[in-house]
């Protein structure tokens, strides 16, 4: 059937996860509201990696992929915030 819950998600295997998801939902396999709570419980699990610091250019990369994943809906708004956050502060300047 599906995959056994992780504790945690890389922002590709949640991608990889919910694509699966929508497999399943389209084979009638899972109906749409069980696999809108596994949803809910990847998105709450992924886990991005931030660096320490980072130079103006990567930054405006971590902030693009961060966006790209909240529009495939891996990462929650809430969490999106905080990792632009994140880069913000830790952002270089010249």
């Amino acid at each position: 059937m599906f995959e056994k819950k992780k504790q945690s998600y890389t922002p590709t295997e949640a991608q990889r996860a919910s694509d699966q998801l929508d497999q399943l939902v389209a084979k009638k396999a899972i109906n749409p509201r069980q696999a809108g709570a596994y949803r809910r419980h990847i998105a709450s699990h992924v886990q991005v990696t931030l660096k320490p610091s980072y130079t103006a250019q990567a930054a405006r990369r971590a902030k693009a992929e961060i966006v790209k994943l909240t529009e495939a809906g891996t990462v929650t708004m809430k969490s999106a915030a905080a990792y632009r956050a994140h880069i913000t502060k830790r952002t270089r300047t010249a």
